[in-house]
């Protein structure tokens, strides 16, 4: 994409010092983390060299970054040639007359609203927004979900919510009710989006690992309700293990903060070992309820009280 009049709204500012000064949409630069997430290659191509161009590009982690007063199109061999790809593998945003030479040859051409008539006589798609505007946001969604990925980027997100309000430190609670309940969401076969072999660290804000989930699949459906099959949540302090969470299946319900399952469940904190059949998490309470068939095996070592070591 070009950066003046498409990641910006054209307009340049210089503080007394001679200090460059540009403004960019957090919408576009999100669009951005997101394409590139997806495992789109993003690119800036630009005729004018800046400081805070560089400084954009570095925030986002965008790796591509050309910006020498050349033809654009030389620019765009030269991607071309370093990552294998070929004219109908590239899309390019642009807005003025010198963005000509490459919109006329991707796969896919994109103007602004703001852009100069003959750029939007070549473009194959003009933006709703104006350059600096969210307009890149735009474009990004729309490929996303022309390709099929934006369920999927969305349930990352959503996961990443869900996952800050399972965070809790509180007290583990276990006991049997019998007959064992089920308090497991009502049918609905509405998915909304689903990650597969999924990882999803958390951390605070000197870099120590707060938590990390872990799972094989998770669904999530429209109603809130995401399904993750074969769950492990670890708990950090430190960047230490503190508890350990494991379930085969298990259901997050992200409007009321619960977390249910009819599976069997492992909670391992030290030498404490809890496991059973269903549980509850409550985010009211911060509690975690086995329900039915609840062990709790203390381990240690009891060579000192003249045992084998090692025996539970």
């Amino acid at each position: 994409m070009d950066v003046d009049g498409v990641l910006t709204d054209g307009k340049l500012h210089f503080g007394d010092d001679g200090t460059e000064f540009k403004t960019f949409d957090v919408r576009d630069g999100h669009g951005i983390s997101m394409a590139q997430r997806a495992g789109l290659v993003i690119g800036f191509i630009s005729g004018r060299r800046s400081t805070a161009t560089s400084r954009r590009a570095k925030d986002l982690g965008v790796r591509l970054v050309f910006q020498s007063p050349v033809n654009k199109a030389q620019l765009v061999e030269r991607v071309k040639r370093r990552h294998g790809f070929s004219e109908e593998e590239i899309a390019f945003i642009g807005d003025e007359l010198v963005d000509l030479p490459v919109l006329r040859r991707v796969g896919f051409a994109a103007a602004v609203s703001n852009a100069m008539p003959e750029v939007k006589a070549a473009a194959h798609y003009i933006t709703r927004r104006a350059g600096g505007n969210g307009a890149v946001r735009e474009v990004v969604e729309m490929i996303l979900k022309a390709r099929g990925d934006w369920d999927k980027v969305i349930a990352k997100y959503l996961l990443l919510l869900i996952m800050g309000l399972m965070l809790f430190v509180g007290r583990v609670y276990a006991y049997a009710e019998s007959p064992a309940r089920s308090n497991s969401p009502p049918a609905d076969d509405s998915a909304a989006g689903y990650i597969e072999k999924f990882e999803v660290p958390e951390h605070d804000a000197a870099g120590n690992l707060c938590w990390k989930l872990a799972g094989d699949r998770a669904q999530l459906r429209a109603d809130g309700w995401m399904h993750i099959i074969n769950c492990r949540a670890e708990f950090y302090t430190t960047n230490v293990v503190d508890m350990v969470l494991t379930s085969p299946s298990c259901w997050l319900d992200q409007v009321n903060k619960k977390a249910t399952t009819d599976a069997p469940v492992r909670i391992e904190h030290g030498n404490v070992v809890i496991t059973g059949i269903g549980a509850d998490w409550n985010s009211a309470n911060r509690s975690f309820v086995v329900r039915s068939n609840v062990q709790t095996v203390i381990t240690s070592d009891i060579s000192l009280l003249g045992g084998p070591e090692g025996e539970q």
